[in-house]
């Protein structure tokens, strides 16, 4: 961005970018990103680079000295993952693996499927799996919003297959455990859409939005779904232990 525009009142009414292009806008939000705090190792004997680098299984160039969470940097990251990634979830993970190494069962670090949660002021998001800015060509997408705009739910999938690749929601939330499986099975998006009341986590009496994403597919496919498993733990269950 190059410059902000006021609107004469104090307040922006515009940004500028690199660009020269001029966008309208009501605020600007501008972000550092998350850098390791570890200039007190630098000139000591540990190997670091952005982050303190580690293997797999999280141990640095010292013996018996390790490192997990925002300050870790894996040499060799997950296919797809970044090298330093300062999430609460990976750093949860890492502290769980590492324990399990401490404690006489050397395990190696696997971060599973990419996912993340947390709040845009008062709207909570998800992403789970492959959801990037701009469509790749092999990928196809399904969204549906709500009509005040602050409930939207996006499922990426592979053009070609079918295959699930990604869920991103804004207002509504999912299941991790059930996105997972359907991710990690290469589930087709049919069979997500039909049983999609499977991963909704919002609380119980809440208005639930799968029927509309799946006539959104509909209208689209020229197909007629019907949405085959409603909500339920006993149910979530079921498809856990069945799969």
């Amino acid at each position: 961005m190059r410059e902000i525009l006021d609107d004469g009142h104090g307040k922006c009414c515009a940004a500028v970018t690199n660009h020269g292009e001029t966008i309208a806008c009501g605020f600007v939000g501008l972000t550092a990103g998350v850098s390791p705090n570890i200039g007190f190792l630098k000139n000591t004997a540990l190997e670091t680079n952005r982050g303190i680098l580690v293997n797999e299984y999280l141990e640095t160039s010292l013996p018996d000295v390790y490192a997990a969470g925002d300050c870790a940097e894996l040499r060799r990251p997950a296919p797809g993952r970044r090298a330093i990634e300062a999430v609460w979830y990976t750093g949860r993970m890492m502290g769980e693996t590492l324990a399990h190494t401490l404690t006489g069962q050397r395990t190696a670090y696997d971060p599973g499927i990419w996912f993340n949660s947390a709040k845009f002021f008062d709207i909570e998001y998800q992403v789970y799996g492959d959801i990037r800015p701009e469509l790749p060509d092999d990928q196809a997408t399904l969204y549906w919003e709500h009509p005040d705009g602050k409930k939207s739910i996006r499922l990426n999938y592979a053009r070609q297959t079918g295959r699930i690749l990604g869920f991103n929601l804004l207002g509504v939330r999912y299941r991790h455990e059930v996105c997972a499986r359907w991710l990690q099975t290469g589930a087709h998006i049919e069979d997500v859409l039909q049983h999609l009341g499977l991963a909704n986590f919002d609380p119980e009496f809440y208005p639930q939005h799968e029927q509309d994403l799946l006539e959104n597919y509909n209208r689209q496919s020229g197909k007629n779904l019907l949405l085959k498993q409603k909500r339920g733990l006993s149910a979530v269950l079921r498809f856990l232990n069945r799969n």
